[in-house]
């Protein structure tokens, strides 16, 4: 029986691989809406969950008349399907705990203004501006999202936030350097999806204040993609203008 068995267990998991790969590249390419990949990926979950279940029985079914190399098989089969629903399930049970924010900036009382972004944004997506009651929740959730002022030239400073954009390989989309702004957008690891950010500089009496915004164009919540992107381009762009021990500090 296994001889029959193994070719449907085959079958059942390329399908799984499939249509999570159509899914993930569908968003990325275009032609496919973030909602319609959530679901389809939810649903190989559940398929992957309901062949590991499978390959089980089907073990113990064939115990007896399993060779090796079918053990071996089913073996493989069920450890696949288990590691991909559990990984998925791990990121959803992690990314649960995540309030409904898609908007994060280092300044929630005065957050960096989008110049471009505007005409660039499609009606169906998010606008850019930004709620009050957005602030206690990113205090509450991402504390650690604040600021960087450090003791450096204006011009230092925004030439290397600007170089860091680059090698980020965010597109840029404008750039003030009188102002100290910078547009750019980013696009998240899995799904590709956009999310615009705008970066501040600005002149103190003794340092340079950097405050940077980060949004996303569509989703209820942005399941920490923002306050991530924006604690590790600052953790790195400190770095960068401060490769010696000096005043280098992420405030409020």
């Amino acid at each position: 029986m296994s001889r029959y068995i193994s070719p449907v267990l085959y079958i059942l998991l390329m399908l799984v691989g499939c249509v999570a790969f159509v899914a993930i590249a569908g968003v990325r390419v275009g032609f496919i809406e973030p909602v319609t990949a959530f679901t389809m990926l939810r649903k190989t979950v559940y398929a992957a969950l309901a062949l590991t279940v499978l390959t089980l029985v089907s073990m113990a079914v064939c115990r007896k008349e399993c060779n090796p190399a079918s053990r071996r098989f089913f073996i493989l089969v069920g450890i696949i399907s288990f590691v991909y629903s559990a990984m998925w399930v791990a990121v959803f049970i992690q990314k649960s705990q995540l309030p409904d924010l898609y908007d994060i900036t280092t300044d929630t009382e005065n957050p960096p203004i989008f110049i471009n972004m505007t005409f660039i944004r499609k009606a169906s997506e998010h606008d850019l501006v930004y709620k009050d009651e957005w602030a206690d929740i990113q205090k509450e959730y991402y504390p650690d999202v604040k600021p960087l002022i450090v003791n450096v030239d204006f011009k230092q400073a925004y030439i290397e936030a600007l170089a860091l954009t680059r090698e980020k390989g965010w597109d840029l989309v404008a750039q003030y350097p009188g102002s100290g702004v910078i547009e750019a957008t980013a696009r998240t690891p899995i799904f590709g999806l956009r999310n615009d950010v705008v970066l501040r500089i600005t002149r103190g009496e003794d340092d340079v204040r950097i405050d940077m915004r980060s949004c996303s164009r569509m989703g209820k919540s942005d399941h920490g993609e923002n306050a991530e992107r924006i604690k590790q381009f600052l953790g790195e762009l400190a770095s960068r203008l401060s490769p010696e021990p000096m005043r280098v500090t992420l405030r409020n």
